[in-house]
């Protein structure tokens, strides 16, 4: 199975090489050929997938990613000297004419058009215009910034790596989060933060993050089953907009914008290892864009291997026998604590054809599918622990999750221009994300000493989640007596989601007849990840009805303001209204204020409200890491019920920014933005309820402890964000750009929920000190990114240093256990060169080989636990790499 998708990318590779490496037509003589550019009005840069077009003659070309177009009028086509109309259309462009004089030669014409489908371009507003004259911040990460921070292939590590407000820490021994790893927005939820691709809502990923890391509880979207080699540009808006695009936007919107485009094929290869000697990471890419039709479909296979990394220490206890500490046969460190090895296969396509004469209609597809295969570490379990039984496991052993994570979505639609004024978009999309556990190298400790009735691998069962999403969206501009045309955008939106647990192979969660080897109570199912019982299968559904409506206008000649309201209906959590008002005041050509205010609204995700499990926890007590069996139960269980569990709300959130843009010359700009965000409601997981008392409660269910979801506190988050832009032209020794960034942001707990009276005696579990760190220190509250990038030429270099600000110790809500980490400091450095279809880089990631502040001894269980497992910026040390690329 790991064999087929390998060699199909490679047959597509090699097919659609050949189609583009087809020899070009000649101009015969006397034939008139007219090339340009279309470019982009408001930044210059090229607009690719474009339709120019001659409509009398039936000629048309479409333009390449430069922008680039070439058509030929045969000779005798038109009579010399008569005017043709040449007309540029796109998916995302007003339409624009000129009228052309036909005669013999070359002739250049280009074409400088203005965005109308803002939504996909720059987010944030659906009216055309540039990032300053949005009323709310809109970073955007190009092309060029993201092939320079790719020395490790990751999306999501690209984006932290640029944009300070986002925060995608690398936890480890954290079960299915070694493989999804949570990323967050200005410190909120991963669930917080909307993403979209080409402008349409991100299915989210089946995993529920149940153990110790920053977005506990959480189900958000898998970045890393986006290709890098796919994104044409990543947009950052950071502000509140449930109000224009829909729950989760809490804390603002990620639009991944696809490549596109007729293009070559660029065939590319990333290699790469940290300076400890593990780490590897081998990175193959190939993307172009072929004919179709009138249009074109791009397209991008990507296949990536990255080797773990490990930083435990050695565990300096008893391994075999008592007494034989530090003389033993135990190859240390016998902990894996670090990346996990991940094999990944990815593809994704984007195209558009015109379906009309004109090209004022244009048909769209885009989507992609991943199979990506892992293997974490959990805790090492000794050969004298209860957990183990020497006779399989001598020397006692590491069980290894090993999942499986399918992904796959598609997107079809069509837009176009109704009598030049109306633009409209209508649209369906599917998306699947599959989590299957598998668990090896491990036992069922009640199965006994024997193989069989015991065995070493088991299948854990599996997550899944389904989206079906359709949309309309209708455009244009009204005269209605302003200083400005107003901008309206309505549009609707049904959605379906559906949520499945799957139950495991019957050993992987049985309680066998055997004890453990000391004669106790052996713990039931397979180690490191008890599988899923039949008890916890769900298969639920629901669905959600949306519409808008989006103003915006000059009401004065320095006054823009927008207006956008948005309904929403759940058939399980009901209706919400959100609003949002926007300011932008242009106090001089070289000032501008802006602001917003806003309502918000998320659902609890299917995955909160229905998610159960049994699975092995190990809570630091006392220093040391111990293992519990934690069931996590569904609110509506019994047994959560006899907890005092109480159904889920939906969390409401009201936002406010403020903030101005400084362009006092071309070359240099500078933003500032203040924001507060108040959530309540918030969903978070309750602490693990443990103890004596619960005993007699949690025995049915083989459980030593037990947790569920809860709306049990009220935050607020406050921040500032700071921006700034500068170009230098160095003339003959080329061009030099600065980029600044800085996000502060701090979390706060205005309200927390009363414990249930049913648990009285666990006042300080509901929402426990360790997850109230979680929220408030877990993350950095201040990150710097300074980026420098020189090009001349061929040549180039980019230098980036990044400040991550203090965080805190998670691991434990113990007094004892509290630690705040320092500040650290990461520099990147790449050079590149280009020569003739080849390119060249090289760089290192954490060039001075920083490290994060270590453990106390009260949180590094006995050495082992080296650095803390919420850092910014992982614990490998130095990356250095080799990228390489051909064009044909």
């Amino acid at each position: 199975m790991r064999r087929f998708p390998a060699c199909l990318g490679l047959a597509l590779i090699l097919v659609c090489g050949l189609l583009m490496t087809c020899p070009p037509a000649f101009a015969a003589e006397g034939d008139m050929v007219i090339s340009g550019r279309v470019t982009n009005q408001e930044d210059g840069s090229g607009v690719g997938s474009a339709t120019v077009t001659i409509p009398e003659l039936k000629l048309s070309a479409t333009t390449d990613r430069q922008g680039r177009y070439t058509i030929t009028i045969p000779a005798g086509a038109v009579a010399p000297g008569q005017t043709v109309e040449v007309r540029v259309l796109g998916p995302t462009l007003q339409s624009k004419v000129v009228k052309v004089p036909v005669t013999a030669g070359a002739m250049r014409q280009d074409f400088a058009v203005a965005l109308s489908f803002s939504q996909e371009i720059t987010v944030g507003s659906r009216a055309q215009g540039t990032a300053a004259e949005k009323a709310v911040p809109v970073d955007v990460i190009s092309a060029q910034q993201i092939e320079t921070a790719s020395g490790t292939a990751e999306t999501a590590q690209i984006i932290e790596s640029i944009a300070p407000s986002f925060n995608f820490p690398r936890p480890t021994i954290a079960d299915g989060t070694d493989s999804v790893r949570p990323a967050t927005l200005r410190s909120l939820g991963p669930d917080q933060m909307l993403v979209l691709i080409n402008g349409k809502r991100r299915h989210t990923s089946a995993l529920v993050n149940v153990n110790t890391s920053v977005g506990r509880g959480s189900t958000g979207v898998d970045l890393n089953a986006i290709p890098s080699s796919a994104i044409e540009k990543v947009e950052v808006l950071r502000d509140g907009a449930a109000a224009q695009y829909g729950s989760d936007a809490i804390a603002g919107v990620i639009n991944i914008v696809l490549k596109s485009g007729i293009t070559p094929l660029e065939l590319g290869f990333t290699g790469g290892t940290t300076t400890h000697s593990d780490g590897e990471v081998y990175d193959g890419t190939a993307n172009g864009g072929l004919k179709l039709g009138r249009g074109g479909l791009n397209f991008t296979g990507e296949y990536r291997k990255r080797n773990p990394t490990n930083r435990a220490g050695n565990d300096p206890r008893d391994q075999i026998v008592a007494g034989d500490a530090g003389n033993n046969a135990v190859k240390q460190p016998s902990y894996h604590y670090g990346d996990a090895e991940e094999r990944d296969i990815l593809g994704f396509v984007n195209g558009s054809i015109p379906v009309n004469d004109d090209g004022t209609t244009n048909f769209y597809i885009f989507g992609g599918a991943s199979r990506r295969d892992g293997v974490h570490g959990g805790n090492y379990r000794r050969a004298l622990q209860s957990q183990n039984w020497p006779s399989i496991y001598p020397l006692g052993f590491l069980p290894l999750i090993e999942p499986k994570i399918v992904d796959y979505s598609g997107t079809v639609g069509m837009r176009g221009v109704a009598a030049e004024k109306w633009f409209w978009d209508i649209s369906a999309q599917y998306g699947h994300d599959r989590f299957d556990f598998n668990v090896t190298h491990s036992l069922n400790t009640s199965l006994g000493p024997n193989i069989p009735p015991n065995q070493t691998n088991f299948y854990a069962g599996a997550l899944e989640f389904n989206q079906f999403v359709t949309n309309l969206d209708v455009t244009r501009e009204l005269e209605v007596g302003l200083a400005g045309p107003l901008n309206v955008a309505v549009g609707a939106e049904f959605r379906r989601e559906n949520y499945q647990e799957h139950a495991g192979e019957l050993n992987s969660y049985i309680a066998g007849p055997s004890k453990d080897q000391f004669g106790g109570t052996a713990p039931a199912g397979s180690q490191v990840f008890p599988g899923f019982r039949p008890s916890n299968e769900v298969d639920d559904s629901r669905s959600n009805y949306a519409a808008y409506v989006d103003l915006e206008a000059n009401v004065l000649s320095f006054v823009r303001l927008g207006l956008a309201g948005r309904f929403e209906h759940y058939t399980d959590f009901g209706n919400t209204k959100d609003a949002k008002l926007t300011a932008r005041i242009e106090a001089t050509k070289q000032l501008v204020f802006r602001g917003a205010a806003s309502t918000g609204f998320r659902a609890p995700s299917l995955g909160q409200s229905d998610f159960s499990a049994i699975s092995t926890t190990f809570l630091l007590r006392d220093g040391v890491f111990t293992p519990f069996d934690v069931g996590h139960f569904r609110v509506n269980s019994p047994l959560a019920r006899s907890l005092g569990a109480t159904d889920l709300r939906p969390e409401d959130s009201v936002n406010y920014s403020a903030g101005f843009v400084l362009s006092p010359t071309s070359a240099f700009d500078f933003t500032a933005d203040y924001f507060h965000i108040k959530i309540k409601n918030r969903v978070i997981l309750s602490g693990n309820f443990t103890g004596p008392s619960l005993t007699p409660i949690l025995a049915p269910f083989n459980a030593t402890g037990a947790r569920f979801f809860t709306n049990a506190a009220d935050t607020s988050t406050e921040g500032l964000e700071l921006t700034a832009n500068a170009k230098a032209d160095l003339h003959s020794a080329g061009v030099l750009r600065f980029q600044a960034a800085y996000a502060h942001s701090q979390n706060k707990i205005t309200r927390i929920s009363a414990t249930p009276p049913q648990l009285a005696g666990f006042q300080e579990v509901l929402f426990d000190r360790r997850e109230q760190r979680i929220l408030t220190c877990g993350q950095p509250k201040d990150n710097l990114r300074l980026t420098t990038d020189w090009r001349s030429g061929n040549f180039g270099a980019n230098v980036r240093a990044s400040r991550y600000g203090t965080y805190c110790a998670i691991d434990s809500g113990a007094l004892t256990s509290d630690q705040t980490f320092g500040a650290q400091w990461v520099v990147d450095l790449e050079a590149s060169y280009h020569l003739g279809r080849v390119n060249f880089a090289v760089g290192a990631q954490n060039l001075f080989d920083s490290f994060p502040d270590r453990n106390i001894p009260a949180n590094f269980n006995f050495g082992i636990f080296t650095y803390p497992r919420n850092a910014p910026n992982g614990f490998n040390g130095r990356y250095v790499y080799l990228r390489t690329g051909y064009a044909f």
